[in-house]
């Protein structure tokens, strides 16, 4: 059993699945709207891994010729190229909806600090390590802040996300992170950010520019 729930893709579908559901009971709003916003973020999922696959055959093709087996090991910068990919590809069409719709952003939100709560309380029972509850308070704070106070109508929700990520940066340090089982080291992740950052900051002024 031990060695099921060990098991990267098992537990990182498991993941997904567990914070989903918790999601859908959390957050508010119309069902339809729920699984129409979950919809659209378990393609971005399925996008995110066929640019793994895509990415870790273009740039190792030699070595997965040579060792077939190699297709299904992705290092860390394969992983970040999927993640930055995949992020900007979501800001870029989705974006802007976030900003037209305030009450998306709330729900959006909620859902990664739901799966990001639920994936480090995993890391914490395989691993039992005290490394993962500093992150697993900064989730649970952040959750709570946003799922049971106003914080969105007093404080811009990119301002927010910027403290979330400049927290988070603190709290790692020059250490790795864990996300689905994949390890994210400190400098690409914050790269990561600035660059997800940025986009949402664009297209919140597009938006704004725009006449109505």
């Amino acid at each position: 059993m031990n060695t099921i729930i060990a098991n990267p893709m098992f537990s990182s579908i498991v993941v997904l699945i567990v914070g989903s559901v918790i999601w859908l009971g959390l957050a508010d709003g119309d069902l339809k709207e729920k699984k129409a916003l979950l919809s659209i973020f378990m393609d971005i999922v399925f996008y995110f891994v066929i640019l793994l696959f895509g990415f870790n055959a273009v740039l190792n093709l030699g070595e997965i010729i040579d060792v077939p087996y190699r297709v299904l090991l992705f290092s860390s910068n394969i992983v970040w190229l999927a993640t930055l990919a995949v992020g900007i590809y979501g800001g870029i069409k989705y974006g802007r909806q976030l900003w037209e719709q305030p009450n998306r952003t709330k729900s959006v939100s909620i859902l990664l600090l739901v799966i990001g709560l639920v994936n480090h309380l995993q890391v914490y029972f395989l691993y039992s390590s005290p490394y993962s509850l500093r992150f697993i308070g900064l989730f649970a704070v952040t959750l709570l802040l946003i799922s049971f106070t106003r914080i969105f109508s007093k404080i811009n929700p990119l301002l927010v996300f910027l403290a979330f990520g400049l927290l988070h940066a603190l709290l790692m340090g020059s250490r790795a992170i864990i996300y689905f089982n994949f390890t994210f080291s400190a400098l690409p992740l914050a790269a990561l950010f600035v660059a997800l950052t940025g986009l949402l900051y664009y297209q919140r002024r597009t938006s704004l520019s725009e006449p109505n």
